[in-house]
Formats: structure tokens, C-alpha cells, sequence
């Protein structure tokens, strides 16, 4: 995971990535459309709310990727 987290012009960029438009959001966090600064590759990066998930416990479920029923 990286930690460097940077603004550039009115854009975010964590480590090689640079982070664009919102693909979707959910209970939990949102999935935002990344480039790698050197090959222009495009990603899914998946932000989460830690706080929420820490508020309603359910971690081991976000981490085994588990539908919160």
C-alpha cells in the first residue's frame, strides 16, 4: 500500500498513481479510476472509510471480501 499522497494540479496521486474520476460508491468507500505516472496504465483503486468500518466491525468481512448480510 502506498503512503505518499501528494496533490498536483487539483489531482491526488498516491506513490506512481495518479487518481481521476469516481467509477462507483458504496457503503464503505469508493472506487476511483488510477494511472501509473510513467506507462499510463489504468487501475481500480479502491479507497475505504476506515472509520466507518471500524464504527460497524466489520473488517474481517471487508478483508475475506464477504457481502455484509
Amino acid at each position: 500500500m502506498a503512503t505518499e499522497k501528494q496533490k498536483h494540479e487539483g489531482r491526488v496521486k498516491i506513490g506512481h498513481y495518479i487518481l481521476g474520476d469516481t467509477l462507483g460508491v458504496g457503503t464503505f468507500g469508493k472506487v476511483k479510476v488510477g494511472q501509473h505516472e510513467l506507462t499510463k496504465h489504468q487501475v481500480a483503486v479502491k479507497i475505504l472509510n476506515r472509520q466507518k468500518i471500524r464504527s460497524l466491525d466489520v473488517v474481517g468481512k471487508i478483508r475475506r471480501g464477504k457481502p455484509n448480510l
